[in-house]
């Protein structure tokens, strides 16, 4: 193991566990729980450059890498993701307490019913773009190509776990962690021949705007 493997696999862990206690070990409001993943996700990608030099924040951005078959690809992979994520909800929504959520979002987080629209049009643009950068453009891109289909979409399921774990009942969660690695392993094969994240996150955004759109539910 290389140490540029060594510093990916360590820093990515080390910023996960971090984030995962700050879900829950200290209590403060979304903004700045937003802030604090912004700036680890930043620093362990700047550490890296500058320690490297073999790896630079716009080379898994380039537009030109994408030609119309694959944007057209891409939206429907985006359009069919939207209707897994309905189809899941409407399937466990009997196993689903939303008020439960609600009172966590607007407890534990400070979101209320106004700031839930800023709040989603953030995550559905926003922080898919961070995670999208960190897991699949810095991650899964750095890392020896079995290395990156085994750990980064481990490390992306297990990342958001903390997220919902109050939300629902294990063995949702359970389905939840695999739902979530199966979709990691999809962004990787979406956008590998590119060598962007342009595809993944055009769809993770059609996904998240779905879930956005069904919390709506929770507020209004």
């Amino acid at each position: 193991m290389n140490k540029k493997m060594t510093y990916i696999l360590l820093s990515s862990f080390f910023t996960c566990a971090v984030l995962a206690f700050i879900e829950h070990g200290i209590e403060i409001n979304y903004v700045i729980k937003t802030a604090c993943k912004i700036s680890f996700f930043f620093i362990v990608v700047w550490v890296y450059m500058k320690l490297f030099k073999d790896f630079h924040f716009k080379q898994v951005l380039a537009l030109s890498k994408m030609g119309r078959r694959e944007w057209l690809k891409v939206t429907i992979l985006g359009i069919s993701s939207a209707g897994i994520v309905l189809a899941a909800y409407l399937l466990f929504l009997p196993q689903i307490d939303l008020n439960l959520i609600q009172q966590d979002l607007t407890d534990r987080l400070g979101i209320t019913a106004t700031g839930f629209i800023f709040v989603g049009i953030y995550v559905s643009f926003g922080n898919s773009l961070l995670e999208e950068y960190f897991f699949r453009g810095f991650i899964f891109f750095n890392l020896p190509r079995k290395w990156g289909y085994i750990y980064s979409p481990l490390l992306f399921a297990s990342y958001h776990i903390p997220m919902i774990m109050l939300w629902f009942t294990a063995e949702i969660i359970l389905i939840c962690f695999i739902g979530l690695w199966v979709v990691g392993l999809v962004f990787h094969l979406v956008n590998e021949k590119n060598r962007t994240i342009w595809a993944s996150w055009i769809i993770h955004i059609c996904a998240d705007l779905m879930i956005i759109i069904i919390g709506l539910n929770l507020f209004y």
